[in-house]
């Protein structure tokens, strides 16, 4: 039970980190634009938050193979709560200025680039296979209810204390993150003879370049993210335009999707030996876009919207499950890190189709395009998605692995 109580550890940490990303993501944009009244600053400040991981990906990922992944989430999060205690200070002594918050932005998100895909290839050897698809679930709910609840708490912090508040507890939920993980035994793995793994910066490139199976789960997860970016957008003008809807029921639909999304995490792992489910996630998530799109009725227009969200919960789920079942423990930092990377280019590429897209298509037709791009995709992808054509842990010379021994972290 050791195992599971450090998982624990980590996952409760992550429960409060993840939050004080949210307060610290409102509290620095919401600086920006009261401070300069600029919407450029506020651009620059958001990229100073997700660049940086994008052009150190290869290295991030090389440090967690080669770096005991305990420390290096250690130090992450001492970093990211010295960030956010200089941010505090500075704006408590009105000293806060659009090159110091870029600054520490930017090295608060290298100390992520390092800390996400730390955490992601722990999870491998820190759980049971058996319970990999639980503790993907039980990840992607904690960024979920923290998508929701982390900026909604940075906006109320905000506004009845102030900024500098908001960014006191902001380093507070990584202090607690840093004392969860001390407490806590994070196995390294051991590379064996039989391991393809040479050490070297492009070991991440070279599992993707040869391996078909996670060459085409990096192109579903990307256009996931690619196809779905554009969607929160898109209800916007599918509520103020063709459905007529006042503010409550634009709040109701766009509650639809992360009210779908938290239901597919939870029943996710239900579908964990399931062989096609992510494939048909997918598919009922290109096919309910598409359909919500072109509804006359709100509560239609909801439903569809919910079962898009259900769909990317469980994909989601079963994609990470899938990764971690088919690239080696000794490789997954390099892998990782690069999955990671193409997933987050993603998103903002998505946003900024959205506007061509609506010009050319309008509304209805946008996400009538991003929810066939998305069903074109999973079939390109179709299959890294199927477990029963992957052979476990790719990299090794014959393309099978065992699993390595485990060396403890301390």
């Amino acid at each position: 039970m050791r195992d599971r109580r450090d998982f624990l550890r980590v996952w409760s940490g992550q429960a409060v980190s993840n939050l004080g990303d949210g307060i610290q993501r409102v509290a620095v944009l919401w600086w920006a634009q009261k401070a300069t009244g600029s919407n450029t600053v506020v651009v620059m400040v958001a990229l100073a938050t997700a660049l940086p991981g994008l052009v150190a990906a290869p290295f991030s990922g090389w440090l967690v193979d080669r770096v005991s992944r305990r420390l290096l989430m250690l130090a992450s999060d001492a970093i990211r709560c010295v960030a956010g205690v200089v941010l505090a200070i500075a704006a408590a002594t009105d000293a806060l200025s659009t090159s110091f918050v870029i600054a520490v932005a930017v090295v608060a998100a290298l100390a992520t680039s390092v800390f996400d895909p730390a955490l992601q290839a722990s999870i491998t050897l820190l759980v049971a296979e058996d319970r990999r698809a639980s503790a993907n679930s039980m990840m992607g709910a904690n960024r979920a209810v923290a998508g929701i609840v982390g900026p909604a708490t940075g906006g109320v912090l905000i506004g009845l204390a102030g900024t500098a508040a908001a960014l006191w507890v902001d380093a507070a939920t990584f202090a607690l993150s840093f004392a969860l993980i001390a407490l806590s035994r994070i196995p390294m793995p051991v590379v064996t003879p039989e391991s393809a793994d040479d050490g070297g910066l492009a070991a991440g490139f070279r599992v993707l370049r040869r391996d078909r199976q996670v060459r085409d789960l990096v192109v579903v997860a990307a256009g996931l993210n690619l196809c779905v970016a554009p969607v929160p957008v898109l209800i916007v003008g599918l509520a103020a335009g063709p459905l007529h809807l006042g503010g409550s029921g634009f709040g109701i639909l766009m509650a639809a999707v992360p009210t779908g999304l938290l239901l597919g995490l939870a029943v996710a792992p239900r579908f964990a030996r399931n062989a096609p489910a992510a494939l048909w996630a997918l598919l009922l998530t290109g096919g309910a876009i598409a359909v919500s799109g072109l509804s006359t009725w709100a509560l239609w227009a909801g439903a569809t919207l919910m079962a898009a969200g259900l769909g990317v919960g469980i994909a989601n789920t079963l994609i990470q499950t899938r990764f971690q079942s088919r690239v080696a423990p000794e490789l997954q930092g390099r892998v990782f890190s690069l999955v990671g990377a193409c997933m987050v280019v993603g998103q903002p590429l998505g946003l900024l189709l959205t506007a061509p897209l609506t010009t050319v298509v309008g509304v209805r037709g946008g996400m009538a395009v991003c929810g066939a791009a998305l069903f074109v995709l999973t079939l390109v992808g179709r299959r890294g998605l199927n477990p029963s054509e992957i052979k476990e842990y790719s990299g090794a010379a014959d393309d099978t692995l065992a699993l390595p021994l485990l060396a403890e972290s301390s």
